[in-house]
């Protein structure tokens, strides 16, 4: 299944426009951010061209040597085929994500009141999740993978942060981000304590309704867990696959 092609530029000119620099590399590009070190998300190389294994294996270990990870990412099927089995052997894991597009009908508005969050309201959302999620992670660490989000707001001409606010915290949320007509939901969750309650179902109808206008708006879902199942209820529908290979080093 062959990824359109306009996802494809979206997901590449998305990642470069947050990027510190931005490095050539066999069949694609590598996207860094130097305040983001630990940020798997904002260092990698996206790829979208068939390329030798090796030689792209190569020029990770070469953009990313000051790192103790490496990320590549490959935004179609066909060039992540000859790849797959060198990265194994080479101590990569791959996660397969299907990129899925939104068919369906436009929802009602929400019965849930969802609004727009500011900007420090997210990152103390998420500095509080990461500590909860994984509370051995070092300060540092956790500082930037919340901070992090402040720079999504470079990748498109509009970047929202939707959200289900109880007792004046977020408790469901989502990043909208909307370029020329296209647009992506991302990171869509609910805190454990808050599910069940319809939140995120609440936060997708208003993502939707935003950008009823777009030509097309998409998402990716865990190729092997549930929530591809609920987006398809949603009115998404597969159209392509990413191939998501990480090393540590």
């Amino acid at each position: 299944m062959r990824t359109p092609a306009e996802i494809v530029d979206f997901e590449i000119g998305f990642a470069c426009r947050q990027a510190t620099d931005v490095v050539d590399v066999p069949g694609g590009v590598a996207v860094r951010h130097r305040e983001f070190p630990f940020s798997y998300n904002n260092n990698r190389l996206l790829i979208r061209e068939v390329v030798d294994p090796a030689t792209l294996l190569a020029a990770a270990d070469d953009v990313m040597r000051d790192l103790d990870y490496r990320v590549i990412v490959f935004l179609d099927d066909e060039p992540a085929q000859a790849f797959g089995r060198v990265a194994v052997e080479a101590g990569y894991k791959e996660q397969p994500l299907v990129v899925m597009r939104f068919e369906g009908e436009i929802p009602p508005a929400p019965s849930v009141p969802v609004v727009s969050l500011e900007l420090p309201v997210m990152i103390e959302a998420l500095r509080k999740k990461w500590r909860a999620d994984e509370p051995w992670l070092p300060a540092e660490e956790v500082e930037q993978l919340a901070t992090r989000v402040r720079d999504r707001r470079k990748g498109a001409d509009e970047v929202h942060f939707l959200g289900v606010v109880r007792d004046n915290e977020p408790v469901s949320w989502a990043d909208l981000y909307r370029q020329q007509g296209i647009a992506q939901i991302e990171y869509v969750m609910t805190l454990p304590a808050h599910q069940g309650r319809g939140y995120s179902t609440a936060v997708m109808h208003e993502a939707l309704r935003r950008v009823h206008d777009c030509d097309t708006v998409f998402l990716f879902a865990d190729a092997v867990d549930w929530p591809q199942n609920w987006y398809g209820r949603l009115g998404f529908t597969p159209v392509g696959r990413f191939h998501e290979y990480v090393r540590t080093t």
